[in-house]
């Protein structure tokens, strides 16, 4: 939502479009009651579009023709995607008379794909950044036409990263669409050499290397909690659901990797070189940002 308030507050805007209902019954229903009190990335679109007086479309995939007639009819300069679930048919891409454009939220090449937040935490990077591009048939891909990188604190709170995202990624594409109306634009090819992937994950996936030093592996925790907690087990192969990720503590391990201990404030995750504190649900979350 961010980049497109920034966008109209300087370009028109046509339409907005967002992903139909999902086709499974319940999530289906999940969604549409989230719409209906207001929350969700689709009910703020809804009402983003209603409060502009701007056409809502609904796509039902990425090559969905009738979205595809409705933007022939509109015959937009540029078609802005930011966050979108699908690659766009050349169809869809071709109804742009100027440029179709692409808010992704790393280092292109660098994770290529859609979950490139759990892949920046997962790979350690120590900067990260946003690219806007343009769109082809291949995912993230086309050529580079802004980009720009910060360093990542260590703990850094996923939803603060995401926050900080979109603010920049907003402002570069306000840039692009700029120099796109000047002609100052410079694009660059992407460099495959550097190319990566950010697949999607199913929920309950085991991530943690247990090779990886304390430190990495808090950086990874706390990073993403409570947006995704790692699968763990207690001594007895009960599963263990965390709610917090305090601290980390350095010295000799005298347990295995990956064992969990039970302590007042929660847990202790041994791992290579000390141990991670995880809280229970009576625990505040602290230590995790800086």
């Amino acid at each position: 939502m961010v980049p497109l308030e920034a966008v109209s507050q300087s370009h028109r805007v046509l339409a907005v479009v967002s992903p139909a209902q999902e086709s499974n019954w319940l999530k289906r229903e999940v969604r549409s009651l989230m719409s209906r009190i207001g929350i969700g990335q689709g009910a703020a679109m809804s009402r983003w579009a209603r409060n502009h007086d701007v056409t809502l479309f609904r796509a039902a995939s990425g090559r969905d023709c009738e979205l595809s007639d409705r933007l022939k009819k509109l015959a937009p300069d540029v078609i802005c995607v930011s966050a979108f679930p699908w690659l766009l048919s050349d169809e869809i891409l071709g109804t742009a008379r100027r440029s179709a454009l692409n808010v992704h939220s790393s280092l292109l090449p660098r994770h290529r794909g859609p979950n490139p937040f759990l892949w920046i935490y997962y790979h350690d990077d120590r900067r990260t950044g946003v690219t806007v591009h343009r769109m082809n048939q291949r995912a993230d891909a086309g050529e580079i036409l802004a980009q720009e990188a910060f360093d990542l604190p260590r703990g850094f709170a996923v939803d603060r990263l995401y926050a900080k995202k979109a603010e920049l990624g907003a402002r570069l594409l306000v840039q692009v669409l700029d120099k796109l109306e000047t002609g100052d634009l410079k694009p660059r090819a992407q460099d495959e050499r550097f190319l990566t992937y950010a697949p999607r994950v199913s929920q309950g996936t085991k991530m943690v290397d247990w090779e990886w030093d304390v430190e990495r592996v808090w950086h990874f925790l706390a990073g993403l909690c409570p947006r995704r907690r790692e699968p763990l087990r207690d001594a007895q192969q009960r599963e263990v659901r965390y709610h917090s990720v305090l601290s980390y503590t350095l010295g000799d391990c005298p347990c295995e990797a990956g064992e969990l201990r039970p302590a007042s404030f929660g847990w202790n995750l041994h791992c290579r070189g000390g141990s991670i504190q995880l809280g229970d649900a009576s625990h505040p979350r602290q230590g995790a940002e800086t």
